[in-house]
């Protein structure tokens, strides 16, 4: 019986610790889906995050000029894409950053470059290996605690670990 409750507890206390990975990468999936358009003194962008169920992400951005009245997915000047797993992220990396009213999501590679990014064109398309990434940024001031908690969890869910020193 002893036994039995011991079982009972740590099955308990286990399942009750947090939000599971599909919970947490569904919940951030919905807070970016749709992302505002940040202007800064060059040009216009945005960002598209995608998490997958295994951990893997893409971001897909589009800078815009500043002329450009209604930026959408056919009048950018540039479109690059970002990708990489949280595995490789580390979960104290994670911070915020506020930008003229919008708040920027970023993370840290636990050891070497673990981000690629990709230039699709129309003029450029090389490929880059980057250490840090912007993941998202909203303009929901409500968001950054959530999210910051949420990303630091999903990392460590995908098995993303600190840096050694």
């Amino acid at each position: 019986m002893k036994i039995f409750i011991i079982m009972f507890g740590v099955i308990f206390s286990l399942s009750a610790y947090g939000q599971t990975k599909k919970e947490t990468i569904d919940w951030l999936n919905t807070k970016f889906e749709n992302s505002p358009v940040a202007i800064n003194k060059i040009d216009q962008f945005t960002r598209f995050l995608t998490i997958k169920q295994d951990g893997s992400y893409s971001i897909q951005s589009y800078s815009y000029f500043l002329s450009v009245v209604l930026p959408d997915m056919q009048n950018y000047a540039r479109k690059t894409l970002f990708s990489g797993h949280f595995k490789n992220l580390n979960p104290n990396s994670v911070r915020t950053e506020k930008i003229g009213g919008d708040i920027y999501f970023y993370a840290t590679c636990s050891s070497g470059k673990c981000i690629t990014q990709q230039n699709q064109g129309p003029s450029s398309f090389d490929s880059y290996m980057h250490t840090e990434v912007l993941l998202c940024f909203t303009s929901d001031i409500n968001l950054e605690d959530r999210c910051k908690k949420a990303f630091t969890h999903l990392i460590k869910l995908c098995g993303g670990k600190k840096e050694a020193f």
